[in-house]
């Protein structure tokens, strides 16, 4: 029987194909097998203890003490500006007078309408009493008979008549009166005064301008005016940091670009509430100007707070938490048999590469730092210790 050549050739490069493959296979299955046998290894470090910061460092945006909008309470064209941009005030001084045509009418009329109204209760005042005398004189008389009832009557009703104008002019006389005061309040409002001392830092009005009075859609502010001997800034406190800080406490200010520079300002507010999604605590703070120290409105500065009460605290690093799907951090420990066990912390400041541990730790617990999502409480698990 003739071979064939073909199917020789087949056969042996099946044969070497099988002889390559077979060990890599084995290998393979052996080495897969050693993997299932083999633990995981943890790398685990202890926490760290650390001093507390002396001071911490916010940013801010400087406010004036006081600002207000000044807005005309009458409708007006504007007689005159008397300051610019810029120029200090004093409480009461005059920066503005409105003319106010239609105003200065209607009160010159009402003043006249009150003058009408005086003269009408003057006039009643002296027929009710007359007519009080007669009545009273007709009423004596009635006693011993010499006035009839009728007459009597007719008297008492001329009185009662008297009596209800003369109690009508003086109603006529108190409106008469009120619209007067009233109207001349609004006139005293011509003169725009400043409401305490300050700078001017915006004017929307020239000679001749029209205003309408404050409250109307269509009305705009005259000035607006800063009380800058002092400024506010308002700064946002870390929660970790709320407990070192106090009222009346101490806080140097300066200006980034130039940081050698700086004012002494003070704690004068603390909000007592930390934001739900900051967790920040806001804090006010007062700082004196005395216009050397280049501060101004609106200026972005530093603040370094000084801490009260520096402690020390314990760090981890960042790697060690987890969350296990949840909202709560978590740190996994390696007990003394090698079992894991997940301890639930609070955390305090991101320090960059470490985190601050509030609550929750001791400082002795073995801590793994390469975490997966495999570990299981409880589970077995080789560990070495790193630096």
């Amino acid at each position: 029987m003739k071979i064939n050549r073909k199917n020789i050739i087949i056969a042996v490069v099946v044969i070497f194909f099988l002889i390559g493959i077979i060990p890599k296979i084995a290998r393979y299955i052996t080495t897969s097998l050693n993997a299932k046998e083999t633990q995981y290894v943890a790398f685990v470090e202890k926490p760290r203890i650390s001093d507390g910061a002396d001071s911490l460092e916010l940013s801010g945006e400087l406010k004036p003490f006081l600002q207000t909008e000044i807005f005309s309470r009458i409708n007006g064209l504007v007689k005159d500006r008397y300051v610019q941009l810029g120029e200090k005030v004093k409480k009461g001084q005059l920066l503005a007078e409105i003319d106010t045509p239609d105003l200065d009418a209607e009160a010159a009329s009402s003043k006249s309408a009150l003058i009408s109204a005086q003269k009408r209760l003057m006039e009643t005042k002296y027929q009710y009493d007359y007519a009080a005398r007669t009545y009273e004189r007709y009423r004596n008389s009635s006693q011993d008979g010499a006035i009839s009832a009728q007459e009597l009557e007719a008297k008492y009703n001329s009185f009662k008549t008297s009596e209800m104008a003369y109690e009508g002019a003086k109603a006529d006389v108190e409106k008469a009166r009120e619209d007067l005061n009233r109207l001349t309040a609004l006139q005293s409002y011509k003169r725009v005064t400043s409401p305490f001392d300050g700078v001017i830092s915006k004017y929307n009005i020239d000679a001749g301008a029209n205003v309408v009075a404050g409250g109307s859609s269509t009305s705009t502010s005259l000035f607006e005016v800063q009380q800058i001997d002092k400024f506010r800034a308002a700064i946002f406190v870390p929660q970790s940091y709320v407990r070192f800080i106090k009222d009346g406490q101490d806080v140097d200010v300066y200006i980034p670009e130039n940081p050698s520079l700086k004012v002494k300002g003070k704690i004068s507010q603390i909000s007592g509430k930390l934001d739900s999604v900051s967790r920040t605590m806001e804090v006010v703070l007062v700082i004196p100007n005395d216009n050397k120290s280049g501060l101004y409105s609106g200026l972005y500065v530093k603040t370094n707070l000084n801490l009260q009460g520096k402690q020390k605290f314990l760090t981890v690093n960042p790697s060690c938490l987890t969350t296990l799907a949840g909202p709560d951090q978590y740190v996994a420990e390696v007990k003394p048999d090698s079992a894991i066990h997940f301890i639930k912390v609070k955390q305090g400041r991101d320090l960059g590469d470490r985190i601050e541990i509030l609550e929750g730790l001791k400082g002795d617990e073995m801590l793994i730092t390469n975490l997966t999502d495999e570990l299981k409480e409880g589970q077995k698990v080789k560990f070495k210790e790193v630096n």
